[in-house]
C-alpha cells in the first residue's frame, strides 16, 4: 500500500473580546512519531472570564491525548487514550470544574499510517471528503454520561486523495455543504483554506468563533516544509474588487456618458470579498510607503469627484442626447431607490440586530440554566443558585422576543421553570379540611386542642374526637399569641402583658408587664422546656427577652440576646439555640452571640412574612412563608429539605408540628388544615 503524508490546514478565526465560545484547534505529531495527534474543540463563553478555565479544560484533554501516544505501545493506544481523558474530566469535575458538563464540543483524531480513529462529544463537525462526497464520521452519543464524555470511536482506512474536514458546528452554519464541497474541490489545497478563511470572515458576525482542521492525503515529498500564513492571503491582481451601491452609480454615470448606445456588461467575479487592508497591500508595487499609498487613493478618488463634476456641468447636459439624459434620469432614480434601500436596510440591520441580540441573551440563559442544573447534580447548591441569578438576568422581556425566537424563548422559560422545581424541592403533600375556627392571626396549641380566638369567643378544635366545638374553653383576657408551658397551664400574650392561663377552668393570673414590648413590637415567644423559660422577640429593643416562670406568674426578665437585625423580627423558636424568623431570613443565636446560619438559595426568596418552629427533639425547622403560601422544611444546618406546596394553601397564618406522627395542622384562611408530612 502507497505511503501517504499528510497536508494540514489550522483554521482558527474569532476569540476576540465579543467571542460567545473558546475554540481549540490542535494538528501534531506525537512524542513517540508514531502517530499524527488532531484536536478541535468548543466550550462556551459566558464571559470573557471564563475563558482561562475554558482553556485548563481543552488543554487537559490535549496533553492526555498526548500522553497516551508519548512512547510506542501497541494498536489499542486510542482506547487508552479516551479511557485517560474521561478519568481526567470526572477528576476535573469532582474539583468543582463543572462547567463543561454537557456543554464540551470536542473531535479528536490520531492517523497512524493509513489507519485513523475518531472519537467526539457534542455538536461537532467530522467528515471524510472521498471521491467529492461527504461522509459524517463523528460518533458524538445522542445523550452524554457527565463522567463518561467520550463513549463511542470508530477506526478507518484513509486514501490517497481523502480528506478530513474536522471543525465546530459553526462552520455548517455559513456554509452549505454543497458550497463547502466546491471550494475543497475546485482548487488546490491552499487556494481553498485561504478562500475558505475569507468567506468565514465576510459572513459570519464578530462574536462568532471558528475552529477547522483540514487533513488532505498526498504522496511523501509534496508538502512544503514551510508554512503558509493563511492571514496574508492577496486576492490575484485580475480580481475584481467589490462595488458598493455608490461606486456602482458612480460606474454607471461615468459609462452613461461615455456609452454609444452599445453597453458591455462587467465581468462577474467569484472572487472572495477584499477588505481594505488587502486593497492596501495589492496597489502597485512600486508605491512602497504606507503613506504614498494613502497619498495615492487620496489623489484618484479626488480626480474621480472632479471627473464626474465637469461631466454634469450644465453646459454639457443642455448638449447630451436624448439617449444620454434618458440614462442620467434613469441614475438619478437609482440613486433615489439606493437612498431609500438604504433606509430600508438601516431598518432591517436594527431589527436584526435586536433579535440577534435576544437570541444571544436566550441561549446565553440556556447554556447557565445548563450549568445550574450540573451544580445540582454535584449538590453545590450555592453554585447553581449563583447560575440561575445569572439566567435569570439574561431572559429577555415577553415583550422583546419576536416569533423567530419564539420557540427558543418558550424553551428556556420552561427548562427554567423545571429548575426552580427542582431547586426548590417542591412536594405537594396529602392535606384534609378540619372545619372552620375563625378569623385570626394565631393558632392556640395545646396538647388536646387547636384554638382560635375571635370576637372574644375561643373556637377550638378537639384532635381526640376530631371536631369542632365553641366555648369549650374560656379566657377573661385577649389572646393576641400564647404558648403552651405544662399541665394545664398556658403562657397567654394580650397586647401588653404577659399571664398565667388554666385554660381548663379559664382562668388567668396576674398580669406581668416588666420588660414586655407593645403589641406593635412584639414578634412571637417560645418556651424552652429544659429552664422552664419563655423567650420574647422584641423588635423595638431588638432584643429577645426571658422570663421565668413562677407560681401563677412569671419574673426576672433578663435579654438573651440582641442584635439590630432583631428590630426586624417577624417569629421565635427554640430548641438550645435560638432561632428568629426576620423579613430578611432567619438569625440565629448560641449563648447569645450571632451563629452561622442562613436561608438556602431559594429561586423565589422569603416572603418576610410567615412563623418559625421547632423543638430541641425535632430533626428540622419548619417555616411557613406566608407571602408564597408554602412551608420550607429545613434541617438543622441550613439545608432545604422539601419545600411543601398546595392549591389549598391560599392565606397562611399560623401552623403547629407533630414531627413524631408526622403531622401538620395549619391555620389557613380561617379553617383548620391536617397536613401529612412526607
Amino acid at each position: 500500500m502507497e505511503e501517504l503524508e499528510s497536508q494540514i490546514a489550522k483554521i482558527q478565526l474569532g476569540g476576540n473580546k465579543n467571542s460567545t465560545s473558546y475554540v481549540f484547534v490542535m494538528a501534531e505529531t506525537a512524542d513517540s512519531g508514531q502517530g499524527e495527534l488532531f484536536m478541535v474543540a468548543e466550550l462556551p463563553l459566558l464571559n470573557p472570564a471564563a475563558e482561562d478555565s475554558c482553556e485548563r479544560i481543552c488543554l487537559a484533554i490535549a496533553s492526555t491525548l498526548k500522553r497516551a501516544y508519548k512512547t510506542r505501545g501497541g494498536g489499542d493506544n486510542f482506547e487508552t487514550a479516551i479511557g485517560l481523558i474521561n478519568e481526567e474530566l470526572g477528576r476535573l469535575a469532582a474539583m468543582g470544574q463543572t462547567q463543561w458538563i454537557d456543554k464540551l464540543a470536542c473531535v479528536l483524531a490520531v492517523k497512524q499510517g493509513h489507519a485513523v480513529s475518531v472519537a467526539s462529544c457534542g455538536k461537532i463537525a467530522a467528515y471524510l471528503l472521498r471521491n467529492q462526497e461527504f461522509t459524517d464520521i463523528s460518533c458524538s452519543p445522542s445523550q452524554s454520561h457527565p463522567l463518561k464524555t467520550f463513549e463511542n470511536y470508530a477506526v478507518g482506512k484513509i486514501r490517497l486523495g481523502d480528506m478530513l474536514v474536522l471543525s465546530t458546528s459553526q462552520l455548517l452554519n455559513y456554509l452549505s455543504m454543497d458550497r463547502l464541497l466546491d471550494i475543497l474541490t475546485g482548487r488546490d489545497f491552499l487556494s481553498a483554506s485561504r478562500g475558505l478563511i475569507e468567506l468565514l470572515k465576510q459572513n459570519a458576525e464578530p462574536q462568532v468563533s471558528f475552529g477547522v482542521l483540514l487533513n488532505l492525503q498526498v504522496p511523501p515529498g509534496q508538502v512544503n516544509d514551510s508554512d503558509a500564513d493563511l492571514e496574508k492571503y492577496l486576492v490575484q491582481a485580475d480580481a475584481a474588487p467589490k462595488q458598493t451601491v455608490f461606486s456602482g452609480l458612480l460606474g454607471y454615470l461615468t459609462t452613461a456618458f461615455k456609452m454609444d448606445g452599445r453597453r458591455t456588461p462587467a465581468a462577474a467575479s467569484d472572487q472572495p470579498k477584499i477588505s481594505f487592508i488587502d486593497i492596501i497591500k495589492s496597489l502597485p508595487g512600486k508605491i512602497s510607503s504606507f503613506w504614498q499609498k494613502i497619498k495615492y487613493l487620496w489623489q484618484f478618488t479626488k480626480s474621480s469627484a472632479e471627473n464626474v463634476k465637469s461631466t454634469v456641468s450644465r453646459e454639457n447636459l443642455r448638449q447630451l442626447s436624448p439617449q444620454k439624459k434618458f440614462f442620467l434620469i434613469s441614475a438619478v432614480i437609482l440613486l433615489l431607490a439606493a437612498a431609500a434601500n438604504i433606509g430600508i436596510a438601516s431598518h432591517v440591520k436594527k431589527t436584526r440586530a435586536a433579535r440577534a441580540q435576544v437570541t444571544s441573551e436566550l441561549k446565553d440563559a440556556q447554556s447557565l440554566l445548563g450549568n445550574s442544573q450540573a451544580s445540582l447534580l454535584y449538590k453545590d447548591d450555592a453554585a447553581a443558585w449563583n447560575f440561575w441569578q445569572q439566567a435569570k438576568a439574561k431572559i429577555p422581556p415577553a415583550k422583546d422576543v419576536d416569533s423567530t425566537n419564539q420557540q427558543l424563548y418558550n424553551s428556556v422559560l420552561a427548562q427554567a421553570a423545571t429548575f426552580q422545581t427542582q431547586m426548590e424541592k417542591n412536594f405537594e403533600p396529602n392535606v384534609k379540611n378540619l372545619g372552620s375556627l375563625g378569623q385570626a392571626d394565631n393558632l392556640i396549641k395545646l396538647p388536646d386542642s387547636l384554638a382560635v380566638q375571635a370576637n372574644k369567643s375561643i373556637i377550638s378544635y378537639n384532635k381526640t374526637s376530631g371536631s369542632v366545638q365553641d366555648s369549650a374553653l374560656k379566657s377573661t383576657v385577649n389572646i393576641f399569641d400564647s404558648v403552651y408551658l405544662s399541665g394545664n397551664n398556658a403562657a397567654v400574650y394580650n397586647d401588653a402583658n404577659l399571664y398565667s392561663w388554666d385554660f381548663s377552668v379559664g382562668t388567668v393570673g396576674p398580669g406581668f408587664s416588666q420588660n414586655m414590648p407593645a403589641k406593635n413590637d412584639f414578634a412571637g415567644m417560645s418556651l424552652y422546656p429544659v429552664n422552664s423559660r419563655i423567650y420574647v422577640a422584641d423588635k423595638k429593643a431588638g432584643a429577645i427577652i426571658s422570663f421565668a416562670q413562677v407560681k401563677n406568674g412569671f419574673s426576672k426578665p433578663v435579654v438573651a440576646a440582641r442584635d439590630a437585625s432583631l428590630n426586624q423580627a417577624v417569629d421565635v423558636t427554640i430548641d438550645g439555640s435560638i432561632y428568629v424568623l426576620t423579613t430578611q431570613g432567619v438569625v440565629k443565636f448560641q449563648s447569645g452571640r450571632l451563629a452561622s446560619f442562613s436561608l438556602p438559595p431559594l429561586a423565589t426568596p422569603f416572603s418576610g412574612t410567615g412563623k418559625i418552629y421547632t423543638q430541641k427533639e425535632f430533626k428540622n425547622i419548619y417555616i411557613l412563608d406566608a407571602g408564597n403560601k408554602r412551608i420550607l422544611i429545613l434541617d438543622k444546618r441550613g439545608s432545604l429539605l422539601q419545600t411543601l406546596k398546595s392549591k389549598e394553601f391560599t392565606d397562611l397564618k399560623d401552623f403547629s408540628i407533630d414531627e413524631k406522627n408526622k403531622l401538620m395542622y395549619v391555620l389557613n384562611d380561617g379553617s383548620l388544615l391536617k397536613v401529612t408530612l412526607p
